[in-house]
């Protein structure tokens, strides 16, 4: 009997230890098949994201791509798109900052011209020449002035745009105020300028959409500022809102002359100012600031000469509407 038990004793204790072997030799095999996962489809990815970074500051875009990790649906394609999106953000802002600058370096070198040669004629001249000299001066500085003025706070509300946050709005009160507004606008009331909203086609929805309250305001008020400034004395703008499921379409329209430029989409490039009456009151960043404004909100805007046949130019902006 007892050499019976020590053998089924010897026996148990086998099968625990061949259990225990291939227990060890099942975890072992589970490791090195999580291990080979773990390297390749989340150590490698960061190693990958990691040298992306390291190409973007040491400025060699031909190195750390990472297009292959974009359309992952895991937490490290979401990583992976937004580290790209920001990426191309501050790329987009800086190439704008250095195109920023040429441009007002080339804006300032004309008056900077015009001002260096009404100095050196200015102490030769005579008393009727010397007060056209002056008016050119006055009219260079100003224009210096403005350049400078409206730069600056061109980014100034760039610097801003990225730190606000939108909100629920609705689009058609913002144009009301600011419609109330220009009604008692000084430039409106001498040139007896009447405005008028239209609205068509809304079938009772409100319009509202995700923006941000002020921004909107200055879209819309340079908008109708350009209109006042080239509507002739007793003229009408229009404001027609229409909206369909996605999009809220606002056309704001002068009695004007209308644009003479073949390409109307060049109004809206930096420093672009078709006004030599009014020179050094319009910088020309106005309309690219609106511009930059409605492609925030995720709008398109263009310009062209009245579509109903009347003479007049016509602003057409295009809104994503909020369901």
């Amino acid at each position: 009997m007892v050499t019976e038990q020590a053998n089924e004793i010897l026996t148990a204790v086998e099968e625990r230890r061949n259990f225990i072997l291939r227990t060890v030799f099942a975890i072992g095999i589970a490791v090195f098949i999580f291990s080979i996962f773990l390297n390749r489809y989340i150590l490698k990815p960061i190693a990958g994201l990691v040298r992306y970074t390291e190409s973007i500051q040491a400025k060699d875009e031909s190195f750390g791509k990472i297009e292959k990790f974009l359309y992952r649906s895991d937490e490290l394609g979401l990583l992976s798109r937004s580290l790209n999106n920001m990426t191309k953000d501050l790329q987009k802002r800086t190439r704008r900052a250095e195109n920023s600058s040429a441009d007002l370096a080339h804006e300032i070198r004309n008056p900077l011209a015009s001002l260096k040669g009404a100095s050196e004629l200015l102490a030769n001249s005579d008393q009727s020449d010397r007060k056209k000299l002056i008016e050119i001066l006055s009219h260079d500085v100003s224009r210096i002035d403005r350049l400078i003025t409206d730069y600056s706070q061109m980014l100034k509300d760039e610097a801003s745009l990225s730190r606000e946050k939108m909100k629920t709005l609705n689009l058609e009160d913002l144009i009301k105020n600011i419609v109330e507004e220009f009604n008692n606008n000084p430039a409106a009331v001498e040139k007896n300028i009447k405005f008028e909203i239209i609205r068509e086609k809304l079938n009772g929805k409100d319009l509202q959409l995700a923006g941000i309250w002020n921004r909107l305001e200055q879209v819309f008020a340079n908008c109708f500022a350009n209109a006042v400034s080239f509507s002739p004395d007793n003229g009408d703008i229009l404001v027609n809102i229409t909206s369909n499921k996605d999009m809220i379409l606002i056309k704001i329209k002068d009695e004007g002359p209308g644009f003479t430029e073949g390409n109307t989409e060049k109004i809206f490039r930096r420093f672009y100012s078709n006004r030599p009456k009014k020179f050094g009151e319009h910088s020309g960043l106005g309309l690219n600031i609106v511009k930059s404004i409605v492609e925030m909100h995720e709008g398109k805007i263009k310009a062209s000469n009245r579509s109903d046949g009347k003479n007049g130019a016509e602003i057409e902006l295009q809104l994503p509407r909020q369901s």
